[in-house]
């Protein structure tokens, strides 16, 4: 059989250039292909960002946390071997724990004689003994009313002209009302943010053994805020806060069921205005606990907007000369020109620093890097300051700045040309870009000992309206939301200033308020 003819030169031609175009195409196949697959993992990378993000890596409240978000809070948390030592339940060695402590002088004394000899069995009745040993039980009276008739005299003068008697204070109305106590007892659970009204009657009711109605909750909460801003409360509350040497604000939505146009179409008027299309309650105090420096004030006020309006118009912040403790929201910034500092709360760049790294844990470590500088920084500074001192160690200083300073710039140089969804800056590179923008608001407590790192004493005072969200679902109004904050501004200053709610709020309906400490 003949062997083929090998092909001509021009047909080795025509097929290696066939060959390279068809190379041609495929490089640009895989070049389409791998831009397309560089896309889709930057897609998914931001689509798994946004599932995984919860209260620890955000700014999202704990209340809309999902069920894996609670799983994973709870897989981080210490388990019942650490080190090799099994922890007990209950408090830890070393941990101070709290009680009742024992009065000088009790308002009661009682003996208690044992029955008979422990021995014979022979009568004490005559014996003489000692005290062996002390109880002091910590009680109330049994809860039962009692009904006061009130009987108003008209008596006849002289001249002939008849004078009748005008009811006590404590009498409401008539022929029947309930006295101070019920009031302020219905008052203080109807104010707290666990209880609604509906709930709040139900107490009473089987608290006092008499029907209690929703109307009569109702009318104690609006009695007090009458009451309060009669004397001027909020206003001097205000006042005191604006004048304070360090603050912290905080805000958090508040759903209300009836907006601006709702109240239009009703013919109601909105205290704050007509706009109600995203509510929120703010919250501003001082930050005494952090440095023992006495009882905090704290207010809370409610918008229907997030703005910066809403924010000037509560008063507070545009007095202001302080340092303010703060999230970077957006509302505050105009502020700062004015401020005598800011300080960045460490708390939620943690967790932003967190969500970074959960992107991509090997090419974000400079996010544990700077974790690790401002959990140092933070417990740094709170012994230091436990031990009396002033001020930080100058060199320590200088070197923990100089590990941020590094971290800070490794992220902005890793994240400088990686890719993100839809063409947007990377979020590693948002955020380190932002810390080294931020540097000295961030580090600000390291060099003034009264300032907290973080806002979590705002955070804390605000989670209560967290709560009630979960409890009530929404407020029915603004003004409703307004009221409720007027309440809880009073009676949480006022015990925080030893002030018991029962007392403050007997005293607010008398006429004479606990009011905020006039600043020195």
């Amino acid at each position: 059989m003949p062997e083929p003819e090998p092909p001509s030169y021009e047909q080795l031609l025509v097929l290696s250039m066939e060959l390279a175009q068809r190379n041609e195409e495929l490089a640009a196949l895989v070049s389409v292909l791998s831009a397309k697959v560089e896309a889709l993992e930057v897609e998914v990378a931001s689509l798994r960002r946004q599932v995984g993000r919860d209260s620890s890596n955000s700014s999202q409240p704990p209340s809309q946390d999902g069920p894996a978000a609670k799983g994973k809070a709870r897989a981080l948390k210490p388990g019942p071997v650490q080190g090799g030592i099994k922890r007990r339940a209950g408090g830890q060695k070393g941990h101070r724990g709290t009680g009742l402590e024992r009065v000088a002088v009790p308002e009661r004394t009682q003996k208690v004689r044992p029955p008979a000899c422990g021995g014979c069995g022979g009568g004490l009745e005559t014996a003489e003994g000692r005290i062996a040993s002390a109880v002091q039980v910590f009680d109330i009276p049994q809860i039962a009313v009692t009904v006061t008739e009130y009987q108003m005299m008209a008596l006849t003068c002289g001249c002939g002209h008849v004078t009748t008697a005008a009811p006590p204070p404590q009498v409401s109305g008539g022929p029947t009302c309930y006295g101070p106590n019920v009031i302020a007892a219905a008052t203080f659970l109807a104010s707290t943010d666990v209880l609604g009204l509906e709930r709040t009657a139900d107490l009473m009711s089987a608290l006092l053994g008499t029907p209690v109605s929703t109307g009569f909750i109702s009318r104690c909460l609006i009695r007090l805020d009458t009451a309060l801003q009669n004397a001027g409360f909020e206003g001097a509350l205000k006042t005191a806060l604006s004048e304070a040497d360090v603050l912290g604000t905080d805000e958090s939505p508040a759903p209300i069921t009836a907006t601006g146009k709702d109240l239009t179409q009703a013919g109601t008027k909105d205290v704050v205005g007509q706009d109600c299309h995203n509510p929120h309650v703010f919250t501003c105090r001082t930050m005494h606990a952090y440095t023992g420096g006495g009882p905090d004030l704290v207010w809370y006020g409610a918008a229907g907007t997030r703005t910066k309006p809403a924010i000037t118009a509560f008063g507070i912040l545009d007095p202001f000369k302080g340092v303010l403790v703060r999230d970077d929201y957006g509302g505050y910034h105009s502020y700062d020109e004015q401020l005598t500092g800011v300080q960045q709360c460490l708390s939620h760049l943690i967790r932003y620093l967190d969500d970074a790294y959960g992107i991509d844990p090997l090419a974000q470590a400079w996010t544990r890097q700077v974790v690790e500088v401002f959990r140092t920084a933070i417990h740094t500074v709170k012994t230091t300051r436990a031990e009396g001192h002033t001020s930080l160690d100058a060199e320590f200083l200088t070197d923990l700045r100089h590990r941020y300073d590094q971290a800070v710039a490794v992220g902005i140089s890793t994240n400088l040309s990686r890719p993100w969804h839809k063409d947007k800056k990377h979020p590693g590179l948002v955020l380190a870009r932002r810390l080294k923008r931020k540097t000295e608001q961030v580090w600000l407590f390291t060099g003034r000992f009264d300032v907290p790192p973080t806002n979590n004493g705002s955070e804390n005072a605000i989670r209560g309206y967290k709560i009630a969200v979960k409890v009530s679902g929404c407020w029915r109004t603004l003004a409703t939301l307004q009221r409720h904050c007027r309440i809880r501004s009073y009676l949480t200053s006022a015990r925080n200033h030893a002030r018991q709610p029962l007392d403050a709020i007997r005293d607010a309906l008398s006429g004479y308020p606990w009011m905020p400490p006039v600043p020195t």
